[in-house]
């Protein structure tokens, strides 16, 4: 019996976690890599795997204009919209532009239909010959990783992956993904079956014990931490990096427009939370995937906090605070604005993000991962906009539109059995990831393909125990 075909999107940034990812795999399943001609070079010596080379970049200069005409059969199979391929860049170009980021995404969303119809025609291609059953990319934001989970979502193939570290409990935690919401079947069943070990039920009652404390962190929260200063605290490595990218073209404009930016927009953000009771939203990075291509109706996040206080109730206050690092990507006019609401008050990125947890009735998320487990862990219930993959926990409630927040507020719980079996049933369904100093290394993943190969071909096993063919 042949064994069942993985395909890998490689990214130039994950390059050092693919190759070892797949030498984890490739003993049990057959891989298929797709790589380009600048890439190609980290897998050209990885025995027994099969190596497709493709520049998009490329390919979609040679598309015949005629050929545009079979994509209504394509957003048919797929049921997937031509435009909606690319929803991550379209929002993308237009957050950048308000920094100075004006070009840079420019080809993507003029050349759409081109580049879907090369990205379906060559991965139709590559999953009939070799068979495909499964599929693992970075993230689910550019074309080609779109067309796969469609492809999933549609049963052209059985499923497709992605990777996702979040912080708890002081440690990193590695989980497989699926889907555009990124939710992690495993984790659902786990709690569900109630399968997890005692090891984990104890990992799980030390958690929360310790948010009881204080807010353990990693070396990956401190950095984010540090992000939150008006000026902001870099490091020797980032400012070689940044001084690297200069030298290879890349614009001093942006930066310097997010640090004007940052200290005009000083003097809209407190330091000191308001009297009463306080609902809470933790803005999150914009620009980025998991608004842009998960919930891209909530993308606009002044419109999703306007609507949540302009039905406010009496003696609550909408209490915002900015993402350590997209501080700088809004205009000073984002805060002015919101603050003119009488009962929104906007709290500085550096303020103790714990503080303000404990302070609010509930904590409202659209992904928001961080302050969403963070919240969960500490006892706070948690109100979710989207289908953030942590509203499986029982100490959250599903919301469809932001108005409605506030009738949601009557249905909050916060139980603690129910607290200990979800945190069991993430720390049984995930893996510990090492703990790196700084988004970069995160990014690199060095050290990580071992610990995500297994993950990986353990969340298959689950999903094929789940849907056998």
């Amino acid at each position: 019996m042949s064994k069942p075909a993985i395909l890998f999107l490689s990214r130039s940034r994950r390059d050092t976690m693919f190759v070892d990812l797949v030498e984890t795999v490739k003993n049990d399943y057959r891989v298929v890599i797709v790589a380009t001609d600048k890439t190609k070079h980290h897998y050209e010596n990885i025995e027994n795997i099969n190596l497709e080379i493709y520049d998009i970049e490329e390919e979609y200069k040679k598309v015949d204009p005629s050929c545009l005409s079979t994509i209504p059969g394509i957003e048919k199979e797929l049921q997937t919209n031509c435009y909606e391929f690319n929803i991550n860049y379209l929002l993308y170009r237009k957050y950048t532009s308000r920094y100075g980021v004006t070009d840079s995404h420019t080809i993507l969303n003029t050349t759409i239909p081109e580049r879907l119809f090369a990205n379906y025609t060559f991965l139709k291609r590559i999953v009939k010959k070799y068979n495909i059953r499964y599929a693992f990319y970075e993230t689910i934001d550019t074309i080609d990783s779109m067309v796969l989970n469609a492809m999933a979502k549609s049963g052209i193939i059985k499923k497709s992956f992605e990777h996702v570290v979040d912080s708890l409990g002081g440690e990193l935690r590695l989980r497989v993904a699926a889907g555009q919401h990124r939710r992690s079947d495993k984790i659902r069943h786990v709690l569900e079956s109630k399968s997890f070990g005692q090891d984990s039920i104890e990992w799980a009652k030390k958690t929360i014990e310790t948010y009881k404390r204080e807010k353990p962190t990693t070396k990956y929260d401190d950095f984010h931490r540090k992000l939150g200063h008006t000026l902001p605290r870099y490091s020797m490595a980032q400012i070689a990096n940044k001084a690297q990218r200069m030298l290879k073209g890349e614009s001093l404009l942006p930066a310097a427009i997010k640090l004007k930016n940052r200290i005009l927009s000083a003097k809209y953000l407190q330091n000191k939370l308001p009297e009463g009771k306080i609902l809470s939203y933790f803005l999150q990075l914009t620009p980025e995937a998991s608004m842009c291509s998960q919930v891209p109706e909530f993308a606009d996040q002044e419109y999703l906090i306007e609507q949540i206080a302009i039905h406010g109730k009496y003696g609550y206050t909408v209490v915002v605070k900015e993402h350590p690092i997209c501080f700088g990507n809004r205009r000073p006019q984002f805060y002015k604005e919101l603050g003119m609401l009488p009962n929104v008050v906007l709290m500085h990125p550096g303020f103790p993000t714990r503080n303000m947890i404990l302070r609010s009735e509930a904590v409202v998320v659209a992904t928001g991962t961080s302050p969403g487990l963070e919240s969960i862990a500490s006892g706070i219930p948690v109100l979710c906009l989207g289908n953030p993959y942590f509203n499986v926990c029982k100490n959250t409630v599903k919301v469809e539109k932001p108005h409605e927040v506030w009738s949601a507020l009557e249905h909050t719980q916060s139980n603690e059995k129910d607290l200990i079996e979800f945190i069991a049933a993430m720390h049984h369904a995930t893996y510990e990831h090492p703990q790196f100093d700084n988004l970069q290394e995160v990014e690199r993943g060095r050290g990580v393909g071992k610990i995500l190969g297994q993950a990986l071909m353990d969340e298959i096993s689950f999903y094929d125990s789940q849907s056998p063919q």
